[in-house]
């Protein structure tokens, strides 16, 4: 069983005590202060309770519980200036209702609506992140950007003992201790990571030890002590606007009830240990202080509570009064503009459930481009050549532009890409990271909430896994879950596939993986001129673009590529030879294969058109079925996986919707379901043009 008297509490940083009498100096401290501190802590509780009632009454969603947390946060967010950002996790309500947040917002999240009142911007307030720990990354760059502007922001983040565990607890610390940014990290320590207790989380005696390793201060602070929480806070808010960096505060208290209205803690621990901490409530401490001072009475206590409770009452009245959104309502805010595609699977499920299809007005819907070079001078250029041209034009162009990743700065990249920028844009702009592909996606996440446009550098595609968490979670969903109050103007790069004879995880290609998940543009360009527009388009995007560049064609060939910026239509498809008998769609490395292939076959009187997707998400249906209504025969090749890859759906979508037009079934040429294998048998594994032009032959006969 769980103790109060387990925690060495001389150690905790503490204003006022059990009894409600200050035990240090406080010339901070006022009148109007403490007040509005016991307010917001009565108005938290308040709504803690009746948020877990309405529940269990089915008006509301699963709900986490912050019975015992209100001193850590109503004192930590009244602490924080009207400009600065906060990242919460998922049990920040103290937090919310402190700065100020209505209620119908806050309930409205957990009622499970689209949350369009949940404005990060306007409130300096991130949505409730899910996914535990994954935000820490995000305040950091958040910061990292503010600075960089010259605005006078500090970002503070919200994490529990459990998330202390979790990988980008490492990488947002290291990150802040490393950029030495304004942030504040908050941890409330209340022994249990839902059933998991401290000692099976970690082995430190102190989470805040844990700061030290990163070159960042941190403060031990007693958490049921809201005097104590807003002290240490303001005095980190004070270093970080000063420039000196950030900190980490550990906040000991007790969670009361369950850890979340799905929960019973009945399982993990008694009702005896329960009650060895109820003497400690934060509320009570608060509500003594403010009695023994002289400003608070039982009339004033009493009005607070209907105050509060009829606050409650109301909001929650008004969020189960709100109507439904329609139906299309689930796919208008995932892209700035939404692809016809998406349209299209909307109508599907309208017409499934007999209702009427909705319209998407022509402003929402995202309409593709032309796709046409500027005139004027050129210069011959590799692929390299041609993105390297296209970072220092956008740079250029854009002093919100920023570029992070390993060895970007001082080697240039390990390709040589980002050469030369670092002395054209400053350290500032052009940022060695440390090694940690979670942190370079997340940090980046952070900066684009803040109004700038990072580019994120992934060395190889294999090393983009670790990312994976940042990509998936938050990259494509900000948009969508903030309703479209704000965007994510991001591009991730990274070399893609194989064919350059390197060791395991060199050779990878991700594609699908990026393409599957919803809220992301995926672009592949097989051809410097193409590179050099597309990643222009991709950087001056509002919606998150991931870029995986060929590297076997970094340097395999040139050809003419305006000197001028320009940019190029994301999700345009583009045809690389004309022909009659076959349409092969395919993208990235396997376009120069496919042709080779293609020329080959010619002289035997098979004449195959050639389909450059480019971007593989949302990619051209147009273009390739205007092609297979003229040929009659698709083949699709792409050198990783075959099974699950972009192939199997352009292959899907074109049997089901072009089938009267095929007069053989399309077919796919691609690699096998292993992993790739080591670079001394790498041919073995490779999609070449003698294999594509022999399924041609095959293909063309039937």
């Amino acid at each position: 069983m769980r103790s109060p008297e387990d925690v060495r509490w001389e150690e905790l940083h503490e204003v006022v005590d059990a009894d409600g009498q200050l035990v240090v100096e406080a010339p901070w401290l006022t009148e109007d202060l403490a007040l509005d501190m016991y307010r917001n802590m009565v108005f938290t509780r308040v709504f803690d309770r009746r948020a877990t009632s309405a529940q269990r009454q089915g008006r509301l969603g699963t709900y986490a519980i912050a019975e015992g947390h209100e001193a850590i946060q109503v004192g930590s967010a009244l602490a924080l200036r009207d400009q600065d950002f906060i990242y919460p996790g998922y049990r920040e309500h103290g937090v919310h209702i402190a700065k100020g947040m209505p209620y119908e917002t806050i309930l409205a999240y957990w009622r499970g609506l689209p949350n369009t009142s949940w404005d990060p911007p306007k409130m300096n307030q991130m949505v409730i992140t899910i996914p535990i720990g994954s935000h820490l990354p995000h305040a950091v760059g958040h910061a990292y950007a503010e600075r960089l502007r010259g605005n006078d922001v500090v970002t503070a983040t919200y994490i529990g003992d459990g998330g202390t565990s979790e990988n980008d607890f490492h990488s947002g610390l290291n990150f802040a201790g490393v950029w030495k940014t304004p942030t504040v990290f908050i941890v409330s320590n209340n022994f249990y990571a839902i059933s998991v207790p401290y000692e099976q989380q970690t082995a430190a005696a102190w989470l805040a030890d844990k700061a030290l390793g990163y070159g960042i201060p941190a403060e031990k602070v007693n958490g049921f002590d809201a005097l104590a929480v807003y002290d240490a806070t303001r005095r980190a808010v004070d270093r970080g606007a000063a420039g000196e960096g950030p900190t980490l505060i550990e906040a000991i208290c007790y969670r009361f009830g369950p850890h979340a209205t799905a929960d019973d803690p009945a399982l993990y621990r008694t009702k005896e240990e329960e009650e060895l901490w109820r003497p400690l409530d934060p509320i009570d401490r608060m509500q003594s202080f403010v009695v023994n001072a002289g400003w608070w009475d039982e009339v004033a206590e009493e009005q607070l509570v209907a105050e509060a409770t009829k606050a409650f009452d109301e909001a929650l009245d008004n969020v189960s009064a709100m109507e439904l959104p329609p139906r299309a309502d689930i796919i208008t805010q995932a892209f700035e503009k939404v692809p016809a595609s998406m349209v299209e699977q909307l109508h599907r499920l309208e017409d499934g459930a007999g209702e009427e299809r909705s319209e998407i007005p022509a402003s929402q819907q995202w309409v593709v481009g032309h796709d046409v070079l500027p005139t004027g001078p050129a210069t011959e250029m590799t692929m390299a050549d041609a993105i390297n041209s296209a970072l220092h034009q956008e740079m250029a162009a854009d002093p919100t532009v920023v570029l992070l990743g390993e060895d970007v700065a001082v080697a240039g990249g390990v390709f040589r890409l980002s050469a030369g920028l670092l002395e054209a844009f400053g350290s500032g702009r052009v940022i060695d990271t440390p090694i940690n592909e979670s942190g370079i996606v997340g940090t980046a996440i952070g900066m684009a909430m803040a109004g700038i446009r990072p580019i994120a550098e992934i060395q190889f595609d294999g090393f983009s896994y670790p990312a994976f968490d940042q990509i998936a979670s938050h990259l494509g969903r900000i948009r969508f879950r903030a309703r479209g109050n704000t965007s994510l103007p991001m591009v991730v790069r990274m070399p893609n596939g194989a064919g350059i004879g390197a060791h395991e995880h060199h050779c990878d290609s991700p594609e699908a993986y990026f393409a599957h998940v919803p809220g992301l543009i995926v672009v592949v360009p097989s051809s410097p001129a193409d590179a050099k527009g597309l990643l222009a388009a991709a950087i001056r995007s509002n919606d998150p673009v991931m870029f995986l560049e060929p590297k076997v064609l970094y340097r395999s060939g040139k050809e003419m590529v305006p000197d001028t910026a320009y940019e190029l239509p994301l999700g345009r498809a583009k045809v690389r030879r004309e022909g009659s008998d076959v349409t092969l769609v395919t993208y990235g490395g396997m376009v120069p294969v496919s042709l080779r292939a293609a020329e080959s076959v010619s002289s035997e009187g098979i004449d195959v058109e050639v389909i450059d997707l480019r971007t593989v998400y949302p990619w051209d249906f147009e273009t390739v079925s205007k092609s297979v209504a003229k040929t009659g025969r698709m083949l699709f090749v792409q050198e990783p996986q075959r099974s699950g890859g972009i192939g199997a759906e352009v292959v899907a979508e074109v049997a089901e919707r072009c089938g009267y037009d095929l007069v053989v079934p399309p077919r796919r040429v691609a690699g096998t379901d292993a992993p790739w294998p080591q670079f001394a048998i790498e041919a073995h594994a490779l999609v070449t043009d003698v294999i594509v032009a022999n399924e041609l032959r095959s293909f063309s006969s039937e």
